[in-house]
Formats: structure tokens, sequence, C-alpha cells
């Protein structure tokens, strides 16, 4: 699946309802829980509402198509383990939500 694929099917499912799901930590740390809405064009992600840890956001951030295909080609290979943490980290403020939001739709598509 490609980056327009996966962002078309998370944008439809955001603008249906929003939904919260968590991060995908590489280390040990503990998965924080974020919310996921959008207003058609952009994903908004918030403080999660019912589930915990959530993450600590004081402001809902804002992501763009742009900025989720920058990231997506990169989400195979932090899986396969590559260290690319800093030079992807350099790219966007948001690629733990992004990263979080590639993995629950490809979960869910090996899930059927």
């Amino acid at each position: 699946m490609n980056s327009a694929e996966l962002w078309r099917q998370i944008i439809e499912r955001a603008q249906n309802q929003a939904f919260e799901i968590h991060t995908v930590p590489q280390n040990k740390r503990e998965p924080l829980w974020f919310r996921v809405s959008s207003d058609g064009n952009h994903l908004i992600i918030s403080q999660a509402g019912d589930h915990v840890p959530s993450s600590t956001l004081k402001v809902p951030r804002i992501i763009s198509f742009q900025e989720f295909d920058k990231i997506y080609p990169y989400y195979d290979l932090r899986r396969k383990g590559e260290s690319i943490s800093q030079e992807v980290g350099r790219k966007s403020m948001n690629t733990a939500y992004i990263y979080g939001l590639i993995a629950d739709v490809l979960d869910e598509h090996s899930r059927e």
C-alpha cells in the first residue's frame, strides 16, 4: 500500500469519527495514546480522552499529507531496526504519531 492510499484510509476513518490509537515505541517505553480526527484535508492529533497514558499535548498537532508522505518511507526502515530517528526527527515533530497511524492501518490489514 502506498502513502496516498494509506492517507486516504486514515482521513476517511477520522472524518467519520475521531478515534484513539497509540504510539509504537521501538524501545521498552510504554506506548502513549492519542486521539485522531480530521477536517477532510489534515489529520488533527490531540490528547487521548479514553485511554491512558495519553500523549501530553497543549495544543493539537496538524499533520498534512506532505508531512505524512515525507515520513512514510522511513516506517519499514525503522521496523527493520535501522537507526534513523535523528534523521527523521529533523523532518517532522509528528514522527511518533505518523508511525502510530501507519502501524494501526497496517496491523488492521494484517488481521483481515
